[in-house]
């Protein structure tokens, strides 16, 4: 199968090549024909996949999710730590993970998680399906560090996960330095 248009459109987005490659070995991500999206696959801890995202190599606005997905089993790569890092996408998931290897971390240690997108809600205390589904799948995490976008609707996620689980666990907001997101930063 061909991943040359998904490596380049991810390495022109600052992903590391070495990340790039895991992600196709493992079947994480994959390139769809005819139209060379990039796919982004979210397994259950059985392994099946569960969860399919798409992007368009060629065009940042064609974007969503697959049909029949189920939000629960967002894409994540799992790690071994009580830490879980927790992002809007699977680019700034993929990105973070870039900035970890560049900063010599092992990305492989703490789990790293997209929550498929966020929303506004009404309520001030919701917590996104695909974290829920991760927490209870790991229990042993003790520790959740967000990083969503640095806007109204990313900011208001963070409160409502804050206030939704704030007494379970050590949240920490660590929003984006400068930029939008971690991917533009």
């Amino acid at each position: 199968a061909s991943t040359e248009k998904i490596t380049e459109y991810l390495f022109s987005r600052g992903i590391d090549y070495s990340i790039i490659q895991y992600c196709i070995d493992k079947g994480l991500i994959f390139e769809s024909l005819p139209y060379h999206n990039l796919v982004c696959v979210g397994f259950d801890d059985k392994n099946p996949p569960r969860y399919a995202s798409f992007r368009a190599t060629n065009d940042r606005r064609v974007l969503g999710d697959c049909s029949g997905s189920d939000k629960h089993y967002s894409f994540r790569l799992p790690g071994v730590s009580d830490t879980v890092h927790v992002f809007e996408s699977a680019i700034d998931t993929l990105s973070f993970a870039t900035l970890m290897l560049y900063h010599g971390q092992n990305w492989h240690e703490d789990h790293l998680l997209s929550l498929a997108g966020v929303f506004k809600t009404e309520r001030d205390d919701v917590v996104p399906v695909a974290l829920q589904q991760y927490l209870k799948e790991h229990p042993q995490i003790r520790t959740i560090r967000l990083h969503l976008d640095n806007d109204a609707i990313g900011r208001g996620a963070v409160a409502g996960i804050v206030r939704g689980l704030q007494n379970r666990y050590q949240i920490v907001d660590e929003q984006p330095v400068s930029g939008k997101d971690v991917n533009d930063f």
